[in-house]
């Protein structure tokens, strides 16, 4: 990039005699399109032997009270070596403020009359899968929705070699139950949808909402976000599924969902590095998509849908930002100041000289006459 302005203000250099300013424009231009590189170091401790997949995850089951079911939980031991393994029921929190899972250390009271897992003790060798069952009970009086992790983990943890600690792996898969009986009601509320910032200079953007299920069963908010110039086009510019990684809402909890707009040009894309360091953000530069070049006023709709047990209920809010490439505008702003100097400069050298020759001639024709 600094190659390319560098070639382009020698070729201007030519124009004009003033280099002072040609020199300054040039400094200028090379300060504002350096790259910034945001990095950070953390460490993470994982038990590298400990590999198992599960499928599905999260579980997310309807019941019937008083009607027995099973569910099926398939593991695959993805290590190098036999594990022997432990299932067990836990209970859970989700943080109002940040989402943020915590997991409990005891079984739930609630579920624990009514849920067995068949196998709670198994083996599985390398590459094997196994299917664990979960029987599910629910009676007469249950409740709406219910909500608890099963945990899996070795049945004989290693113990720590003297001054080493301990790491023991394990695998939550969150199990999501609601009882459809009457009076469950299905409904959320969206208390904010913002953008992280007023003014970009290049997108991504990054829009947010935060939704509330103010029911008495789990839900899943979906719907779209559209990208438009103004609130009411009829054609949108960018569409953006709301929720993309589907995750559920307990009753009662508030949750922050997050979702970026990122067609433009140039954009600040995320490349990731090592497992111990925080991925850069770059801008990149893909001429395929220039058209893509953003500047001006924007406005993301959401449209976000339920559905409270007979029909799709839509929920329908929107916010407003603007994309101002002032680095790129004042770049542009620059080459055009040089070029008019130029041009300028070139202009009154080509008058100046005019004038002169106009002057000299003149003198020579009175010399003539006399």
């Amino acid at each position: 990039m600094r190659q390319s302005f560098a070639i382009l203000l020698i070729i201007l250099m030519k124009w004009g005699k003033n280099s002072a300013l040609l020199l300054t424009a040039f400094a200028l231009l090379l300060g504002v399109v350096s790259p910034i590189i945001i990095s950070k170091v953390s460490a993470q401790d994982q038990d590298r032997d400990f590999s198992l997949q599960v499928t599905p995850s999260p579980i997310v089951e309807t019941l019937q009270p008083g009607k027995t079911k099973t569910i099926e939980l398939r593991i695959n031991n993805q290590g190098s070596k036999a594990e022997n393994l432990r299932a067990q029921l836990r209970t859970f929190s989700v943080n109002n403020g940040d989402g943020e899972v915590s997991l409990g250390t005891s079984a739930p009271k609630e579920v624990i009359d009514w849920v067995e897992i068949q196998n709670p003790l198994f083996n599985i060798k390398p590459g094997e899968w196994y299917t664990q069952k979960i029987t599910v009970s629910p009676p007469e009086d249950a409740g709406f929705s219910y909500s608890f992790a099963i945990v899996i983990n070795r049945a004989n943890p290693p113990k720590p070699k003297p001054g080493q600690r301990a790491i023991e792996g394990s695998v939550a898969v969150f199990t999501l139950l609601s009882v459809d009986k009457p009076g469950a009601k299905r409904q959320f509320e969206v208390l904010e949808f913002s953008s992280k910032h007023r003014v970009y200079e290049y997108l991504p953007a990054e829009l947010s909402f935060k939704v509330k299920n103010t029911g008495n069963t789990i839900i899943q908010p979906l719907g779209n976000i559209f990208i438009q110039r103004n609130s009411d086009d009829a054609t949108p510019i960018s569409t953006i599924p709301l929720n993309d990684k589907r995750s559920y809402l307990l009753p009662g909890v508030t949750r922050e969902l997050n979702s970026n707009w990122a067609e433009g040009f140039p954009v600040f894309r995320t490349i990731s590095g090592p497992a111990n360091v925080e991925p850069e953000r770059k801008l990149e530069w893909n001429w395929s998509d220039a058209s893509k070049f953003r500047f001006g006023k924007y406005t993301a709709k959401m449209v976000a849908v339920y559905n409270d047990g007979t029909r799709d209920v839509p929920i329908t809010t929107e916010v407003s930002f603007w994309v101002i490439p002032w680095k790129l505008l004042l770049i542009v702003f620059l080459i055009l100041l040089v070029v008019g100097f130029g041009f300028f400069s070139a202009g009154r050298q080509l008058f100046g000289s005019g004038k002169k020759n106009s002057a000299k001639s003149s003198s020579r024709d009175r010399g003539e006459r006399a």
